[in-house]
């Protein structure tokens, strides 16, 4: 296992610890003392502790080599750890607003002074896994998580600030209403979570990735592409991104030699982690004419043949040559 991935699922570790220690404080608390604010807090930590043990879960799995069933390996699994996620944040989300409306319409007195002190611990609790984590923040599955744990950090100074509030005015009804207020502020980045993974599973162009520059790309950097068609851009995950195209080239001898240097340019300028290109010898319409196809990889782990590059040349011949 690669160095940084054990310092990862470490840190996933500590802070998993760390947060459950902390829920069963923060639950009982506020049962104890009427909060709703506080079951409300606690009840994004429940949903911070699943989507945790989903990421680290996921962490794993999404290392498995490629197989005959998933050719392209399981880094999709990031991606679905982050939407199941953002889901489970939208029903709390929900379930916070009704339990919210009835506290204020039936507001209770509160202990605000150990409320307090419970916000106050939780969130020292969140802020250490906001600090763990946060290096890793541009793997998906560990957004996902790194948002459940700033929608419990939000929630931990609403609550705090109710409890203030409180304990000078005695308005009861501020416990609820800062439970309302922390699920507004969830409600944003949990949206922007759904929406990029959809978008991943929907195979959509990564938003990072702007398709005409890679075609103006192309077109700059070899005077002999005549053409470019057929171009698709996805992601297995926000890190894995894929390019297919077909280029229709001027007819010069050395094709094969200039389909790799397509692919590593395009690598290099734009971060892709795989490249397929079809190149074409005059028309499009005649690919029987003088036609190749090239697909390069970048290195692979497995238990064979680690960091090699494949070649698959169609000859337009009625063969395939493999190198």
């Amino acid at each position: 296992m690669p160095d940084h991935m054990e310092k990862i699922e470490s840190s996933q570790r500590l802070v998993l610890f760390v947060t459950i220690a902390y829920f069963f404080v923060e639950l009982f608390g506020g049962l104890y003392y009427h909060s709703i604010a506080l079951v409300t807090d606690a009840s994004f930590m429940a949903a911070n502790i699943s989507g945790q043990i989903i990421a680290l879960w996921v962490s794993r799995f999404a290392r498995r080599l490629p197989d005959k069933m998933n050719t392209f390996g399981y880094e999709r699994a990031k991606v679905l750890s982050g939407l199941f996620n953002g889901i489970l944040v939208g029903f709390i989300l929900f379930y916070v607003l009704i339990e919210a409306v009835q506290k204020i319409l039936n507001p209770q007195p509160i202990d605000a002074d150990k409320v307090l002190v419970i916000a106050a611990l939780g969130l020292v609790a969140n802020a250490f896994g906001l600090i763990m984590l946060a290096k890793h923040a541009k793997d998906v599955n560990i957004k996902g998580a790194l948002l459940l744990i700033l929608n419990d950090t939000l929630g931990s100074v609403g609550v705090i600030v109710s409890a203030v509030i409180m304990r000078y005015t005695h308005l009861w009804f501020v416990d609820p209403l800062a439970g309302i207020l922390i699920g507004c502020l969830a409600a944003y980045p949990t949206y922007h979570l759904i929406k990029a993974s959809v978008h991943i599973l929907m195979e959509g162009n990564p938003v990072n990735i702007d398709i005409d520059a890679v075609e103006r790309f192309l077109h700059q950097s070899f005077p002999d592409i005549r053409n470019v068609k057929d171009m698709h851009i996805w992601s297995l995950s926000p890190e894995k991104i894929i390019l297919l195209a077909r280029v229709r080239t001027n007819g010069m001898e050395n094709h094969r030699a200039m389909m790799k240097t397509i692919k590593m340019s395009l690598r290099a300028k734009f971060g892709f982690s795989d490249v397929y290109v079809e190149g074409y010898e005059g028309a499009m319409s005649e690919p029987s004419v003088a036609s190749s196809l090239e697909f390069v990889s970048g290195p692979r782990s497995g238990k064979s043949n680690d960091g090699c590059q494949a070649l698959l040349r169609y000859t337009g011949r009625g063969g395939v040559e493999y190198e």
